[in-house]
């Protein structure tokens, strides 16, 4: 998949936050790229685990959205490594799955040792994404 980068640019005096979506459909890495896009976030998009962690060192973005059935690294390991570097410690990780869609696993996957910062499931609201986007990157 071709790899799609928003240029960081000016809003209301700030810098746009940059924001890596790891996902390896290719219909719903480009309706979340273009979804954030349209709301003013900087996107790159990276389709599979082990590109994602490259992004990731490479791109330094503000937050993820990683899918957990990634090839090559699924998502719950490329949480757990981005996690465990100094450099991704802080870093806000949003996990998104259609497969493990219970309470049970949004639970153990936002509060273990992957220390993710959320889980969705999928289908999920674009707006309720939105909105849980700019908590985990404390904007109003």
């Amino acid at each position: 998949m071709k790899r799609r980068v928003a240029a960081a640019r000016m809003y209301r005096g700030s810098v746009v936050k940059k924001i890596l979506v790891v996902e390896d459909d290719p219909i719903n890495a480009q309706i979340l790229s273009d979804f954030l896009s349209a709301n003013d976030y900087a996107t790159s998009v990276a389709s599979s685990g082990t590109e994602g962690i490259e992004r990731f060192k490479a791109d330094r973005p503000d937050l993820m959205l990683v899918d957990v059935q990634l090839p090559r690294k699924n998502g719950f390991e490329v949480c757990w490594e981005i996690k465990r570097s100094p450099e991704g410690a802080q870093l806000p990780i949003l996990l998104m799955s259609a497969v493990y869609t219970d309470r049970e696993h949004a639970n153990r996957y936002s509060h273990d040792s992957l220390r993710a910062d959320g889980y969705l499931t999928k289908p999920f609201d674009l707006a309720d994404l939105l909105q849980r986007v700019r908590d985990l990157l404390h904007e109003a």
